[in-house]
């Protein structure tokens, strides 16, 4: 690599460290190795996280018409149900691209397949190449499972999966208690074993 883009990434790095921006490592088509990495600001203005705070987005695959009948049903449920939430549908191409959100914390829940979620938790194909991703599960869809980040409160999940619970009758699948190789969000679990909400 050239001198100027070696300065050039590291001014970009130490600024992004900084301000608190998280970088993400991606490689080029078109060199391979080392020379192809590229650091790309997930975030560049930082408003997602603004916008995320403010907003409960449920992100789902646009080609499993199960997933997407139960979020677009879920976040009806919570939008109605749950005022304050502002719960938002988000629609991703496939699996690979719900795991990328959730993986690179572009989003913090969703609405997925049993199997992949568990190939996420493990880093296993089709997400092999993302590690170490931080996932719990809200609750079940029988097929399906409502998962976030270990980041997302545990107020926020108590809630989330109490209003789930108690409007089951206008969701296309039963909702149960979640299982399975993936932790229990532990709001969640306080729910449902009858604990008091939790204040984070």
């Amino acid at each position: 690599m050239q001198r100027r883009t070696l300065l050039t990434l590291g001014a970009g790095l130490a600024v992004s460290v900084l301000t608190g921006y998280r970088q993400a490592a991606m490689a080029t088509a078109k060199y391979k190795g080392r020379a192809g990495l590229l650091l790309a600001d997930m975030e560049p203005d930082g408003l997602t996280r603004t916008y995320r705070r403010h907003r409960l987005l449920i992100v789902a695959q646009r080609d499993d018409k199960i997933a997407s009948d139960l979020s677009k049903s879920s976040v009806d449920v919570l939008a109605r149900f749950l005022p304050a939430s502002r719960a938002k549908l988000i629609r991703a191409a496939d699996t690979r691209r719900v795991g990328v959100l959730i993986g690179t914390h572009q989003q913090d829940i969703a609405i997925m397949t049993r199997e992949s979620a568990e190939a996420l938790f493990l880093s296993k194909p089709p997400f092999a190449d993302i590690r170490d991703v931080p996932l719990k599960l809200i609750v079940s869809f029988g097929s399906h499972v409502l998962v976030c980040r270990t980041d997302f409160a545990d107020r926020h999940a108590y809630i989330v999966a109490q209003t789930l619970v108690e409007h089951k009758d206008l969701l296309p699948a039963a909702v149960t208690a979640p299982d399975g190789v993936i932790p229990v969000h532990a709001g969640s679990q306080a729910y449902l074993v009858g604990e008091e909400i939790p204040e984070d």
